[in-house]
């Protein structure tokens, strides 16, 4: 099924029925924001934006990823969720996946079913990755050896 802003809408809807800890920051973000633009590899993620001026509670210290929540589905594979935020902590984007690592599009008839888990990311579980010298020789791939 090809992603679409109702789709994405929906899956919003189906978040704020989750019993998160961040459920009211969550849910005054989203009504104050909206659904920008939809990803196109076959999941069902988006990008979505809190107008500057808006009053809400921000969902962390700064950009990236915030939380993955994962749940069942009527498919063999799980549906995995991950929420990002911008530089002011407020929501971004809606990374919804089938699969853990997005194995395939999104079936047009998928439901979620029971929570597996949800798992909150702060920046400092981010891998810190060198910056090169200005003249540096090295190519990106030996940077991992």
């Amino acid at each position: 099924m090809a992603n679409s802003r109702q789709r994405a809408t929906d899956w919003l809807s189906f978040l704020l029925t989750q019993d998160l800890p961040f459920g009211e920051a969550l849910r005054s973000q989203i009504a104050a924001g909206s659904v920008r633009e939809l990803c196109e590899c076959g999941c069902e993620g988006f990008a979505f934006a809190v107008p500057v001026e808006a009053k809400v509670q921000r969902l962390q210290d700064g950009a990236g990823v915030f939380y993955e929540v994962a749940f069942t589905s009527n498919y063999p594979e799980e549906i995995d969720i991950l929420l990002f935020t911008d530089e002011r902590g407020n929501l971004s984007w809606v990374d919804v996946t089938y699969g853990a690592s997005n194995i395939g599009p999104m079936p047009a008839d998928i439901v979620p079913d029971s929570r597996i888990g949800g798992w909150p990311a702060t920046p400092t579980d981010l891998p810190a990755v060198p910056e090169p010298a200005a003249d540096a020789t090295q190519r990106w791939w030996e940077f991992w050896r």
